[in-house]
């Protein structure tokens, strides 16, 4: 803004505050003939807080918050207001995009933050359209470090922003509890933080190609937690194209440099060429970053002055007094900002990814001595390690004594290296380890700790010097747990308690090997293990479908890491591994049209760069082996692939290591780990997945498999008329099929690969289903023969799990998880006129209710006797409850055309003969057959409810549609492989040599 522009909007500023506030804008559209920016500019100063636009004399004031202005000029027009669903409660502070209020939404019941808008901003269409238009992009970054809008709100006039209320205090309220200390500014650590946090978020901006243009301690908050939050977002610019040119407007207070602001920045941080009306990048956002990492440590801004051309003056041509930097702050540190403050764009850092990654470097630095300290550790101590194979069964040290013992004797520590020693280790009694979401074996990083979580065992501890097995003592009450994961120094360990599909709480928890309490990291929703970094992240995956995220190891906010590619439909990111260094990792990618983890792609992640590219097609879990390999699983089966790690690329063909190793197919997850020194821990056993048939089991027993191929078939539902049946095939893609038992066809009825547990309605038109398509567990339904598009069924409901309509089409019921409740039997009305009722809601396990063929009952299986019996309850009630099981019973079924009802004890199919007319009656249960078949709790969308059926029954009661599968073998021990790296070695010598005879 040249001088005399900045005359002429003083000028018209006295003029129009002169007149009465209805004739304004008819003044200024009149005077400014045409230039909108000028009148917005105008109108903006007009919309401030009496006593803030003293910097019309080139003063300079800052904006106050309402806790600073007199109550004459704090008034909160909007408070006690609606706008839409939300009831304005307080205002919170003023500035130049408007007020900003504290409002409660009573649609979600949560406290959100509304800004109104400027009335210049809300009376120019084009300005109001540009406005939403930015919100939009802004509000697709899904960032922890990204203060969210959630939308724009209009109502009787008055336009506002929605958005996230973030507690806690900005930068600048921060820096200036510390203006009057002898050393002004934060704690180099706490600097360094913060400044990771904002590079963090301006990354995930400035790859969606949006650039804040007014980055300032002002605009960042930091809450108590410690993290931060980026505010303002909604009004940075989309540079993309010929939007890159943007027009200048001052934005500014001199001294304090904080005039609240137009959408284009603030003086005191803008760039060289914002500064000059140029054209700005995402290289503006890097200069401010360098502004405020300067004012975090020194505790005064980079560029001031006693007017705004003072401070324009100094930003153009002047360097920061950079001997206000505290004596001790690294050069590393001063070289870092003096890059971000190039006044040259071309010759500044040209990517804020750039800059973050240099600071984890200067954080990280200090440890890497320590692990230097490791390495030369590990190695003078091979020969107590070689010691420690005395201390397993006869069978292991009968074939490792000799060899130890030559070892022992041996001069040279690294001729010992070279051996390979391997070794059995006995689960506790009664205690297995079966395919799963998760390995359940991990190994510590210097390969002395060993952790395995068999069920229903607690967390166990094997160190590879002793003989015996010590559970954690936290873990001691039997229950599922899973995902070990060791530290990078071995003194904790992180787990997961509960299941992703079928337990109402699910901790993330940390806990010392040592002993004490558990620290709970987070609630998760979905989990996949991956890596603990020397840093202190841990990366997993925490929601389906999702990339890898991470979490600090001491808790706090969970930050995005990898976003899913919609252009190869993926579905899932897992299995994160830290490659050597901690700049890149190593993850396990799902994706449309696959029916397996053995067809999944292994991609890597360049930290630096956050780019990615396929490494290996085919294959799931894969690490890095000290040997210089990426080793993967596929099928049952380990394979290795020799990996440059300065060039992050496979350099040659993949080949055969190990034979043997448990993994499902359908989750990928495969039981191996691997230390950073080169040993392998592993649970021997097959790969599941896709082998399961359908058979039909007549009374007696007798089965007559469908002339269907194996898959991972679950939860097969009869369709009314007996012409056909739904089911699910469960993998990386979870869609449900329809199978016309006339023509022998098996149709496709799904295709978003998250949709489960088909249920036909009474009539047989609708099919309703759950799906993580909105993100947990939700019920959906749609027309049987596909007409119209599923619609969600209860918008305010997750975890569910649909189960039974009733006969008039009136009722769904469906199984539901709550933290309080576990467990619960809800029934939900489908005219949309009343929410979800309890049909069975305790602090017992509840579920699978089902509806009579009458619709006069409802039969579920319930935990309140201390083990799982099948009740019928009278509905809608109040009535009766009677139990009709007596030894144990769930996944009940009701025969259509009445008079029997079904139920499974274990592999006991078990009938009851039973009238519900006048009165329910139920005679004993009697024992049909007996028979392994799935009860579908091994599936990888496990079991949705206490109970939920994988079955059906025939209208007639005569025949059942079972699930027959070959499920891999539980296993009772684990294999240690001393320095398996050196084998791996080995192999690839011998598959070289094998490929050279050919």
């Amino acid at each position: 803004m040249t001088p005399e522009r900045w005359e002429r909007v003083k000028t018209l500023y006295e003029l129009a505050r002169a007149r009465p506030h209805r004739e304004r804008s008819s003044f200024l559209e009149r005077e400014c003939k045409g230039d909108t920016d000028l009148q917005l500019e105008v109108e903006s100063l007009l919309d401030q807080p009496a006593g803030t636009a003293e910097f019309l004399g080139f003063v300079g004031a800052p904006a106050r918050t309402v806790r600073d202005a007199p109550a004459s000029d704090a008034a909160p027009l909007l408070v006690g207001r609606r706008l839409g669903s939300f009831e304005v409660r307080s205002l919170l502070g003023r500035g130049g995009m408007g007020e900003v209020y504290l409002a409660h939404d009573h649609k979600l019941g949560r406290d959100v933050a509304i800004k109104v808008l400027p009335h210049a901003l809300t009376s120019d269409p084009a300005r109001v359209a540009s406005l939403e238009r930015e919100a939009r992009v802004v509000a697709a970054l899904n960032h922890p470090h990204i203060a969210a809008i959630h939308g724009l709100e209009e109502s009787a006039g008055v336009r506002g922003l929605v958005l996230e209320l973030v507690e806690g205090q900005t930068l600048a309220q921060k820096l200036s509890e510390t203006a009057g200390a002898a050393a002004p500014g934060l704690r180099l650590k706490d600097a360094l933080n913060i400044a990771r946090q904002i590079a963090d978020a301006l990354e995930a901006a400035h790859d969606k190609g949006i650039t804040h243009r007014d980055l300032k301690p002002g605009n960042i908050k930091v809450t108590p937690d410690g993290v931060v939050k980026l505010l303002d977002f909604g009004i940075a610019k989309v540079v993309s194209g010929d939007d890159a040119s943007l027009a200048f407007t001052q934005s500014q207070t001199a001294s304090a440099a904080t005039r609240p602001g137009l959408i284009a920045g603030t003086v005191g941080y803008m760039s060289p060429e914002q500064a000059r009306g140029k054209a700005v990048d995402k290289r503006t956002d890097i200069w401010a970053f360098g502004c405020v990492l300067f004012e975090m440590l020194s505790g005064r801004m980079a560029f001031d002055g006693a007017t705004v051309t003072d401070t324009i003056a100094a930003i153009l041509e002047r360097d920061p007094d950079w001997s206000t930097l505290p004596p001790d702050t690294p050069r590393a540190v001063r070289r870092l900002i003096q890059r971000c403050l190039e006044k040259d764009p071309k010759q500044r850092l040209r990517d804020i990814a750039d800059v973050r990654v240099e600071i984890e470097h200067i954080i990280q630095s200090p440890g890497e001595d320590l692990d230097a300290d490791l390495a030369a550790h590990q190695s003078r101590t091979w020969r107590r390690r070689a010691q420690m194979a005395f201390g397993f069964g006869a069978a292991a040290l009968a074939a490792a004594a000799g060899l130890a013992a030559v070892w022992w004797l041996r001069d040279d520590p690294a001729a010992a290296d070279a051996r390979v020693v391997r070794m059995t280790i006995d689960l506790p009694k009664d205690q297995e380890i079966g395919p799963e979401f998760n390995s359940k074996v991990a190994l510590s990083a210097d390969g002395t700790l060993l952790a395995f979580t068999p069920l229903p065992g607690p967390v166990y501890i094997r160190r590879l010097n002793g003989l015996e097995n010590q559970p954690l003592e936290i873990t001691a009450a039997p229950g599922f747990r899973g995902a070990p994961l060791f530290s990078p120094d071995g003194a904790s360990i992180a787990f997961i308690e509960g299941n992703s599909s079928f337990s109402a709480s699910r901790p993330f928890l940390k806990a010392s090997i040592a002993g004490g309490a558990p620290t709970k990291l987070v609630e998760y929703d979905s989990f996949h293990r991956g890596d603990w970094g020397a840093d202190g992240w841990i990366y997993w995956t925490s929601t389906y479908p999702g990339g890898i995220v991470r979490i600090r190891e001491s808790g706090g906010a969970i930050e995005t890491v990898t976003d899913l590619d919609p252009r190869s439909s993926e579905r899932s990111h897992r299995f994160a591994h830290l490659l050597p260094g901690g700049r890149a990792l190593l993850f396990t990618a799902a994706f449309e049209g696959i029916s397996s983890y053995n067809d999944a792609r292994i991609e890597l992640w360049d930290m630096a760069t956050r780019r990615r590219k396929t490494l290996i097609e085919g294959g799931t879990s894969a690490v890095y082996s000290p040997s210089g390999h990426i080793v993967y699983a596929r099928g049952g089966k380990l394979f290795a692939a020799a990996f440059d790690l300065s060039r992050q690329e496979v350099t040659g063909p993949a080949f055969q290591v190990l034979d043997g190793v448990m993994m499902s197919g359908n989750t990928g997850a495969a039981h191996f780990s691997m230390s950073a020194r080169g040993d392998l821990a592993y649970v021997p056993g097959a790969s599941d997945g896709a082998n399961r048939t359908l058979v039909w089991v007549d009374r007696s027993g007798k089965a007559d498999p469908l002339p269907l191929p194996p898959a991972s078939y679950l939860y097969p539902r009869i369709a009314p008329d007996g012409h056909a049946f739904a089911v699910e095939i469960e993998g990386p893609n979870h869609d449900f099929y329809f199978y016309d038992f006339a023509r022998t066809v098996l149709s496709k009825v799904t295709t978003d690969g998250m949709s489960h547990d088909p249920v036909w309605s009474a009539d047989g038109k609708e099919v309703a289903f759950r799906s993580w398509q909105a993100g947990g567990m939700t019920l959906w339904r749609m027309p049987a023969d596909r007409s119209a598009p599923a619609t969600r069924l209860d918008p305010s409901g997750t975890r569910q799990s649909p189960v039974s309509f009733s006969p008039d089409g009136r009722f769904l019921t469906f199984d539901q998880k709550d933290p309080r409740t576990r467990d619960d039997v809800m029934v939900l009305p489908l005219d949309g006129r009343q929410p979800a009722l309890p049909v069975a809601q305790t602090r017992f396990g509840e579920g699978s209710g089902k509806f009579s063929p009458d619709g006069r009952f409802i039969a579920f299986s319930s935990t309140e006797s201390g083990r799982p019996e099948i009740y019928v309850q009278a509905f809608p009630g109040p009535g009766l409850k009677l139990q009709v099981s007596n030894n144990g019973g769930t996944d009940p079924v009701w025969r259509r055309q009445g008079g029997e009802l079904y139920y499974r004890n274990d592999d006991k199919m078990m009938a009851v003969t039973v009238t519900t007319s006048p009165a329910f009656r139920a005679e004993a249960p009697r024992l049909l057959w007996e028979s392994p078949y799935s009860h579908g709790t091994g599936s990888s969308c496990g079991m949705p409810g206490v109970a939920s059926a994988s079955y059906d029954v025939s209208a007639d009661g005569q025949r059942f549609l079972m699930v027959r599968e070959d499920y891999p073998a539980g296993a009772t021990q684990i294999v240690v492989v001393l320095n398996w790296a050196e084998e791996v070695k080995a192999r690839e010598r011998a598959a070289r040599q094998t490929a050279g005879a050919r």
